[in-house]
């Protein structure tokens, strides 16, 4: 229920967007086409990444996610013609660094019985994750309306979310609580979901994405800060090379 009110949150601010902006939404077959496929992975993608923090903390959680960029350079290569370079190479080699710590310490920790499945769950929602951000970038280069793909991925997020809550969950009630994160996180979404579409407008899809992945950055301090996660050595390291990646990167 708190995917599918953040997607009523992001349709309502999208069309307030629109009437600001004098805009009108147009359709055609690009943005019907790589606007659905992209809007279906990326509302399962975040399903899966919700349901693999029961699994785990969520500085590994958000870190594997974000961990997509390698999946995310990759296609870039094969399908939309971008370079790879040295420093990406580095950039993400940082990234993969930073995850192998933050495993090591949640391993270490004890937390064994669980810890394969996240895995597995995070993994899966990472790929998802990526092919989203190369189904934006190729619809937008194909003459995709940017707001329209927006409209589209928001009521994927309705759709998937009813879907999940009523089949799967069997927990469809609507709360106050429900209600009050619903409308904070369909601000932050719609927030992070327009900036990425317009950096993506301007940008190359594996500098733009791998960049915007790096947010497991702030999920980590959020969580010390929270007293979600307790800081250890290995998470400082983790930052650090987090750190290292989004400086490579933004110099690619």
């Amino acid at each position: 229920m708190l995917i599918a009110g953040i997607g009523v949150v992001w349709t309502v601010l999208l069309f307030l967007d629109l009437s600001i902006r004098g805009e009108v939404l147009q359709f055609n077959n690009a943005t019907w086409g790589y606007g659905i496929s992209a809007g279906i992975s990326v509302a399962i993608a975040n399903i899966l990444l919700l349901e693999s923090l029961r699994h785990m903390e969520v500085s590994l959680g958000s870190t594997i996610y974000r961990l997509n960029t390698i999946a995310v350079v990759l296609l870039s290569i094969l399908l939309l013609g971008e370079s790879i370079t040295l420093i990406k190479l580095a950039g993400i080699g940082c990234g993969i660094v930073a995850v192998l710590f933050l495993y090591q310490q949640q391993h270490s920790d004890g937390l064994h019985a669980t810890l394969k499945t996240g895995l597995i769950i995070v993994v899966v929602g990472a790929l998802l994750r990526a092919v989203y951000g190369i189904l934006t970038k190729a619809g937008l280069l194909n003459g995709a309306n940017t707001d329209s793909l927006m409209l589209i991925s928001a009521i994927c997020w309705i759709v998937s979310g009813l879907i999940y809550a009523i089949g799967i969950e069997k927990q469809y009630s609507l709360t106050r609580e429900k209600l009050v994160y619903s409308v904070v996180s369909g601000l932050l979404v719609y927030g992070i979901v327009r900036t990425l579409v317009m950096a993506l407008t301007f940008g190359e899809a594996s500098i733009v994405i791998t960049i915007a992945n790096m947010s497991f950055l702030m999920a980590l301090l959020v969580a010390v800060i929270l007293k979600m996660e307790a800081l250890s050595w290995r998470k400082v390291i983790a930052m650090f090379f987090a750190v290292s990646a989004i400086v490579l990167l933004s110099l690619a």
